[in-house]
């Protein structure tokens, strides 16, 4: 991976969960995160942004089943916060500046729970993982997902980080969830200020979450997107998350590689 998109010139990416997945079975997660962050230095490439345990998985790779990193029993909830904190010894080492989690509590209305008690799980969960980060480089930013599994409005997103109320929780805005949860996406990024520490930027067409490339058939307002980016000085990894855009041919994903290198260029330059 990380050789291929050298080769591409890409140099500031995110690494997703499925890689971090993969290294933190070959070691301790500080020795594997330093043993990595020299390989990739050594390809001219860096991760400032980590989009971490977000599933269980198998040995190669498979998705077993999303985590949840607020569940309802003590026990549970035990053991996926020693999870993430290994997690985090792994993204410390790398030097990882954003990374990126799902704040979970997505069952918890099932089992009967009020919103106040989801609320105050989620925040707890939160502000357990914060704490163990304070130690590192890493600010925990949580991602904008659509309800149940998440917080969808950035007010809602920003009441939890009130109540956390830790300088290193930020926001991850992803623009394809905004989309579909029919928000103004430059309007997030304006109500979000300074809490914005993380991108996903993909587009849909508001029905689907299909994560392609801006100017494809997509229907958000990209001109209002950079403005917006631009006019709170966000200054973070504009980092693309367009799985939809691999449905492809390794030949054909190469190509589009090379195509969503000088897409990204051009957006950043023309604002």
């Amino acid at each position: 991976m990380v050789e291929c998109l050298a080769k591409h010139e890409w140099h500031t990416l995110e690494l997703h969960d499925i890689h971090a997945h993969r290294l933190l079975q070959t070691g301790q997660p500080d020795d594997v995160g330093i043993r990595f962050k020299k390989f990739a230095a050594d390809h001219g490439i860096s991760f400032p942004q980590c989009h971490f345990y977000v599933a269980k998985r198998d040995d190669s790779g498979k998705r077993i089943e999303w985590v949840d990193i607020a569940p309802a029993s003590e026990k549970a909830f035990a053991q996926v916060i020693d999870d993430v904190r290994r997690w985090l010894d792994f993204l410390n080492a790398l030097e990882v500046k954003a990374g990126v989690l799902h704040i979970g509590g997505g069952a918890l209305k099932q089992q009967g729970w009020t919103e106040e008690r989801v609320f105050v799980r989620r925040a707890e969960a939160l502000s357990a993982i914060a704490e163990y980060a304070e130690s590192g480089p890493t600010t925990i930013c949580f991602e904008n997902m659509e309800a149940p599994f998440g917080v969808s409005t950035v007010d809602g997103m920003l009441k939890v980080i009130s109540t956390v109320d830790r300088s290193n929780v930020g926001i991850c805005l992803d623009t394809g969830h905004a989309h579909l949860a029919g928000l103004r996406v430059s309007e997030f990024i304006l109500r979000a200020g300074d809490r914005l520490k993380a991108l996903h930027i993909n587009d849909n067409t508001g029905h689907t979450d299909d994560h392609i490339l801006p100017y494809g058939k997509g229907t958000i307002d990209w001109e209002e997107v950079m403005r917006a980016l631009q006019f709170t000085g966000y200054d973070g990894l504009f980092n693309f998350e367009v799985p939809g855009e691999s449905r492809c041919p390794k030949s054909v994903r190469a190509l589009k590689l090379d195509y969503a290198l000088g897409l990204a260029k051009s957006m950043i330059g023309n604002t």
